[in-house]
């Protein structure tokens, strides 16, 4: 009996001893990770706490071009996020694309936060039809935009699926949140392209006269993709484009009345506003007319062949130019710095998130020097802005550039 309570005796303490290595090693574990976080999530962090304090925030969308790499480099310290056009989803689910290189390297460099763009190529409708109305493509197209995010450390993604059938409507608002689920349980980002909506109706055989919005706009659910997304781009370009006759990029009213109509809708502290960095020149020849993009460069270097001078159309408050060349009339809009402040200032007044800008190697040197671009610059990995761009507590030649057939002119 004796031996029996010894036995018993050595046993709890043991058991004790055993206890209280449990609980240290169990404390241990919980301080680990804050004490010692991986690189790459406190990398993420970083990037997250950056984006989500901006104010304003400042996007720039990149192509893989020579000029777009060049700006980036030159100007990353006045950019929030970059958002390069690199990858697209297909029919089945499976998302393709990777970063530029020189765009990693700027990127790592800089610890700048990287935001792709994931869309349809060629804005084709079919692709997206077949994808929303498969529950397992849309699995595995969630499944592609989180693996691409781990594996370039990516701090989420922007959808920019456009074409979408306006009877898919509810099918794409269920994908963006199923993605923006997948994404914020890894702790990323989740933003939304919307192309410029004027009107709740759709052409209706019984209102044909009732204003209606456009075939291209109809299937964005402005409320309930604000409330799922971080923030949205409001595509407030494109106003006139290569199917209309020559106007402005994004003619000042046009653009109020699309920010209007999104504000009853969006929570301002979700909007970036689109601001056009690109011009376009338009050529009529008799009954044809064709129009291309052009970069700030190519508008200057028109003007000094055709020496002619700068209009400024007050109604639209953008800047444009003609000239006549036999049976020819060739006719430029664009955008400069008056334009830019006209829109800028909209960000200002209706205490927008930001802006959202088309993109990186367009714009002139004069576009860098605007205040409310100026005074947004990193600071020690965070963001500083001037009570002139917002308030301390508020925030395509896209038919060419983007391989669309883009219906901004609702």
């Amino acid at each position: 009996m004796a031996g029996q309570k010894s036995f018993l005796k050595i046993f709890a303490v043991c058991a004790a001893l055993a206890t209280v290595a449990a609980l240290v090693c169990a404390a241990q574990e919980k301080v680990r990770p804050a004490a010692n976080p991986r690189p790459e999530n406190l990398h993420l962090a970083q990037m997250r706490r950056r984006i989500l304090k901006a104010r304003p925030l400042a996007m720039y969308y990149l192509m893989s071009d020579t000029r777009g790499m060049e700006s980036l480099a030159e100007h990353a310290s006045q950019i929030t996020v970059v958002a390069p056009q690199s990858y697209w989803v297909e029919k089945d689910g499976v998302a393709t694309g990777d970063l530029p290189s020189p765009l990693k390297e700027v990127a790592a460099r800089t610890r700048l936060p990287v935001m792709p763009l994931i869309f349809n190529r060629g804005f084709d409708r079919g692709t997206v039809t077949a994808l929303l109305h498969d529950p397992e493509a849309q699995r595995r197209a969630v499944a592609y935009m989180a693996y691409h995010a781990w594996r370039e450390n990516l701090v989420g993604f922007q959808i920019d699926i456009e074409n979408i059938d306006p009877a898919d409507r509810q099918l794409f608002t269920a994908f963006v949140r199923a993605a923006a689920d997948r994404l914020h349980q890894e702790g990323r980002l989740l933003s939304v392209a919307l192309v410029p909506k004027f009107s709740d109706q759709f052409p209706r055989p019984d209102l044909p006269d009732h204003p209606t919005m456009g075939e291209w706009a109809a299937a964005y659910d402005y409320r309930a993709l604000g409330k799922i997304a971080d923030f949205v781009t409001l595509m407030t370009y494109d106003h006139f484009n290569r199917s209309t006759p020559a106007g402005p990029i994004a003619g000042y009213g046009w653009v109020k009345k699309a920010l209007a109509y999104a504000e009853e809708r969006i929570p301002p502290q979700k909007l970036l506003l689109g601001i056009p960095l690109y011009g376009r020149e338009w050529t009529e020849a008799g009954d044809s007319i064709s129009s291309r993009s052009l970069t700030a460069e190519m508008v200057h270097e028109l003007r000094r062949r055709w020496r002619t001078r700068t209009q400024w159309d007050e109604q639209w408050r953008s800047p444009w130019f003609q000239v006549k060349r036999g049976r020819t009339t060739h006719t430029v809009w664009f955008e400069n710095a008056e334009s830019w402040s006209q829109k800028l200032n909209l960000v200002r007044d209706d205490r927008l998130r930001g802006f959202a800008a088309w993109r990186l190697g367009f714009e002139g040197p004069e576009f860098w020097s605007l205040e409310a671009i100026e005074t947004h610059r990193t600071v020690r990995g965070g963001s500083r802005s001037s009570s002139s761009v917002l308030p301390a507590d508020g925030v395509m030649a896209r038919q060419e550039s983007k391989g669309g057939s883009a219906s901004a002119s609702q």
